[in-house]
């Protein structure tokens, strides 16, 4: 796969995004766990946007569609007019009027953290050593086996 410009391909990224509800939809699915918290992020998951009227440039009376798993459907249920709240609170204007679940499976969340490196076995850690022993500088030395060390450990695959 050969690089891509920035430019080129972020039209391709947030198309699918912008269809489903604009910057408003963004802001949601980035900022979802500080606007329900976070036990309730977990079994929830905003999933469209579909905004009903213009009021002063801001959409209104919006119907925010939620994927929920599990038991989370009775408690954002319970508390939707909180929610809300809270929603248009976040957004600054009143773009939600409703909630619309719909139960199902999330998709798997990526860690975003840094991952821990596995611990390099002796052979490869000489083997390092060696390759940065042929650089005169000790500077430039001891970054290049940094450098050799974290490329060898690199992350470690998850656990099933």
């Amino acid at each position: 796969m050969s690089p891509r410009s920035l430019s080129a391909t972020l039209p391709k990224i947030t198309k699918s995004i912008l269809d489903k509800g604009g910057r408003a939809y963004a802001t949601l699915i980035a900022e979802w766990p500080a606007i329900v918290g976070t036990q309730l992020a977990a079994s929830s998951q905003p999933e469209k946007l579909v905004r009903r009227h213009q009021h002063e440039g801001h959409p209104t009376g919006g119907v925010l569609t939620i994927r929920v798993s599990g038991g989370g459907a009775l408690e954002i249920q319970h508390r939707e007019p909180q929610i809300i709240e809270r929603i248009n609170s976040y957004l600054g204007y009143r773009g939600v009027a409703r909630l619309r679940l719909v139960q199902g499976v999330l998709p798997r969340r990526t860690s975003t953290g840094p991952q821990p490196e596995r611990v390099l076995s002796a052979p490869e850690s000489q083997a390092i050593d060696s390759a940065a022993a042929r650089v005169a500088d000790p500077d430039l030395k001891a970054r290049l086996a940094r450098f050799g060390r974290a490329l060898a450990a690199g992350p470690t695959p998850p656990r099933r």
